[in-house]
């Protein structure tokens, strides 16, 4: 799919037509999208006056038509490459495993095939050990993509330290995540105080990875002392089976729901009614979610990997648990729901800290990083 999700010309988008119309994206699908890439690029296509994109990927599709997707996409590719003569740079949105190999076929064609400048866009969580745990000759093929693309950038200084030690890049960037602006800059916990059970939620992929498994082990462990005092929702997809038959083997409905996969007005009516958002990941880039989260000014409970502690800052809009620690999970509940002023403190904490990963904050940082590459092929 090829798009161009904005008014052809726009006066007030933060990328502004002269730019924006040189630069040629590729990712996932930003449109149907399901997960923080797409989720980023949907912001993407809104600020900029034109979004050039060609989808590589659709996380909704069935494994069997992944790769007829993607020639069929590649193609479209090239066909943008061969007859757009305004595109210099190439913007890759990109992840790991298969995601690297989609994004080393569209780079060794855009730099070699057209000569365009490459931007190598980096949002994977496991990259870092996708890297390190990969075989001689995978390893080959991920240094010779991040050692040529001109530009490489990470989403956190963590990610900015992983690549300089790792590898010698052109020239290396740091650049957060966006999120979508809500209506309201109002924060919900500004206007009522924790009633009744502390609404925790969590969202995101169903599965180890996540730490929702250590999350349901918790409540599992001390569900006497957690009853009529926490509800945990959990939205997401994944191995929501697993999940499912957790909560029915371990009598936990009474504590946990599972509100399935959510977006758009349901997961904004999820985010406006949680007290606390939290994410026992063990390993993540810069979880798009957190961010979401503290938009809506809600405190965290999560993990240091990856960027994560660079906006969850520990005592002040949230706490940091190491991965897999379920007791520390426990304490950290018991905090916030004996608490509750601690609720609404770091919540808002989380508001004023989450206005570096606004639009008005990024979008600059990525116009003024293009403007640099566009002078280079003056």
């Amino acid at each position: 799919m090829i798009t161009a999700t904005s008014p052809p010309r726009n006066d007030d988008a933060l990328v502004p037509q002269g730019i924006a119309k040189q630069v040629l994206t590729a990712g996932p699908d930003h449109i149907n999208y399901r997960g923080g890439i797409g989720s980023v690029m949907n912001v993407y296509a809104r600020h900029f006056a034109i979004y050039k994109c060609v989808t590589s990927h659709k996380p909704t599709a069935k494994k069997w038509q992944l790769i007829p997707f993607f020639l069929k996409q590649y193609g479209r590719f090239i066909r943008t490459l061969w007859t757009d003569n305004d595109i210099r740079i190439v913007h890759l949105q990109a992840s790991s495993h298969g995601s690297f190999y989609r994004k080393l076929v569209l780079f060794i064609t855009a730099k070699y095939g057209f000569g365009k400048q490459v931007i190598y866009h980096m949002h994977g969580s496991r990259f870092e050990s996708f890297y390190l745990q990969s075989d001689p000759v995978s390893k080959r093929f991920i240094r010779f993509l991040v050692e040529h693309a001109d530009m490489v950038i990470g989403l956190s200084t963590y990610w900015q330290d992983f690549f300089a030690q790792n590898f010698q890049t052109k020239r290396l960037e740091v650049l957060g995540n966006v999120i979508h602006q809500r209506e309201s800059k109002d924060s919900p916990l500004a206007l009522k105080p924790v009633n009744g059970p502390l609404n925790v939620l969590f969202l995101g992929a169903i599965g180890h990875r996540k730490g929702i498994f250590d999350l349901l082990d918790t409540v599992r462990l001390h569900q006497a002392a957690l009853h009529g005092r926490l509800l945990l929702r959990v939205g997401g997809n994944g191995e929501t089976e697993q999940l499912q038959a957790y909560i029915a083997e371990h009598k936990l409905e009474s504590l946990v729901r599972f509100e399935g996969w959510v977006s758009g007005e349901k997961k904004h009516e999820l985010l406006s009614s949680s007290d606390v958002y939290i994410l026992p990941s063990y390993n993540e880039g810069l979880p798009l979610s957190i961010l979401e989260a503290m938009n809506y000014h809600l405190p965290i409970i999560s993990t240091p990997v990856g960027g994560t502690a660079e906006a969850v800052h520990e005592g002040i809009n949230g706490f940091l648990v190491p991965p897999g620690d379920k007791e520390a999970i426990y304490n950290r509940l018991l905090r916030f729901i004996a608490e509750p002023d601690l609720v609404t403190q770091m919540g808002a904490a989380s508001g004023r800290i989450v206005q570096q990963y606004q639009p008005e904050t990024i979008f600059p940082r990525l116009r003024g990083i293009y403007e640099s590459m566009l002078v280079k092929t003056a």
